[in-house]
C-alpha cells in the first residue's frame, strides 16, 4: 500500500470548527495517512491552537505541525510543509473543506490504473448552512449532501491529453483534493510565490512540463465551502491585476497562445469586475455543473 503524508496550511483568519472537521475528514479516510503535516502560517487564535493541541495529544506519532513566526501566505507556508513530508506521496487538504471517506481510496486506485503522478478529481460545492456544526461530520451526512439539488461540481477532465489541453484556459486541478507524487513536485521546483491566487496553476503547468502524466478522478471526492467570501476573493483590482500578470506568464512560457492569453484576460477582468452575486451566479452556471 502506497503511504502518503496529508500537507495543510492554517491562518489565524481561519475558523476552529471548519478546521477541525478538514482534519477529521482526513483522520477517517478509508486508507489512512501515514502523517498529517499542518503549517501555522503565522500566529493562530486560542481556538485554532486548541484544535491543534487535541490533535496533537490524540496522535502525537502522526502530526507534524511547523509553525512560521509570520504570515508568509499559502505558496511559502505549502513549501515549508513540503520540506518535511516523509512520504512519497503528498495529499492536499484545505483547512476548511471535507474529503469524502473514499477519497484516498479512489485517487490510489486512479494512480494504479493511469500511471498518473498528479491528479485531483471532482470537488463539490456547498454552502456551510446545508452542513450544521458538528465536530466531525458522519458518512450519511456527507452523502445526503451529495444528492442535494444546491450541490454544484467542479469537474475537470480526467484523461492526461484533455487534462493539457484544458490547462491552457483554466486550472486543470482542484487544489485541495490533489495527490502528488513529492519527487515530481520538487522537480518542478515546488510553488511559486510569485502568483498569488494563481500558485497552484503555476505549479501544475511545471510539473506537466517535465512529462509527468496526470489524471483525475471522475467523480466526488471532496466537499469545498462555497461561501460568499470565495467569489469575493476572485473579484476586485488586485484579482484582476493578479490574475493578467499569471495569463501573461502563460502566454510567454509558451503555455497557451496569445489569442488564448487576450480572451481569458478580458473574460475574467470583466468577471472580477461584476458585483459579487453575478460572479457567483457565473461560476455556477458557466464553470461548474
Amino acid at each position: 500500500m502506497e503511504s502518503y503524508s496529508v500537507l495543510m496550511s492554517v491562518y489565524a483568519k481561519e475558523k476552529s470548527l471548519f478546521l477541525k472537521q478538514a482534519v477529521s475528514s482526513m483522520l477517517d479516510q478509508k486508507m489512512a495517512p501515514e502523517e498529517v503535516v499542518l503549517v501555522c502560517d503565522g500566529p493562530l487564535n486560542e481556538e485554532l491552537d486548541q484544535v491543534i493541541s487535541g490533535f496533537e495529544a490524540e496522535h502525537p506519532d502522526l502530526f507534524h505541525v511547523v509553525r512560521l513566526p509570520q504570515n508568509r501566505g499559502l505558496a511559502a507556508a505549502l513549501n515549508e510543509g513540503l520540506k518535511v513530508c516523509r512520504c512519497p506521496w503528498i495529499a492536499r487538504m484545505d483547512s476548511d473543506d471535507i474529503a469524502l471517506p473514499d477519497r484516498m481510496t479512489k485517487q490510489f486506485a486512479c494512480v494504479q490504473k493511469t500511471g498518473a503522478e498528479l491528479l485531483s478529481g471532482t470537488v463539490a460545492e456547498f454552502a456551510t448552512e446545508q452542513l450544521g456544526q458538528d465536530e466531525t461530520v458522519t458518512e450519511e451526512k456527507m452523502q445526503a449532501l451529495l444528492k442535494s439539488e444546491d450541490l454544484s461540481l467542479r469537474s475537470l477532465p480526467t484523461d492526461d491529453a484533455s487534462i493539457r489541453k484544458f490547462s491552457r484556459k483554466r486550472n486543470p486541478m482542484n487544489h485541495p483534493a490533489v495527490l502528488m507524487k513529492k519527487e515530481v513536485v520538487e522537480k518542478a521546483g515546488g510553488y511559486s510565490t510569485a502568483y498569488p491566487y494563481f500558485e497552484d496553476y503555476d505549479l501544475w503547468l511545471r510539473i506537466l512540463k517535465t512529462g509527468t502524466k496526470a489524471a483525475n478522478v471522475g467523480e466526488p471526492v471532496l466537499l469545498m465551502r462555497a461561501d460568499e467570501g470565495l467569489y469575493e476573493r476572485r473579484g476586485g483590482k488586485e484579482y484582476s491585476r493578479y490574475m493578467k500578470t499569471f495569463r501573461k506568464r502563460m502566454w510567454k512560457e509558451k503555455d497557451c497562445s496569445f489569442t488564448e492569453y487576450i480572451s481569458q484576460v478580458w473574460i475574467r477582468k470583466l468577471v472580477a469586475a461584476a458585483p459579487s452575486g453575478i460572479r457567483k451566479k457565473f461560476y455556477g452556471k458557466v464553470l461548474r455543473k
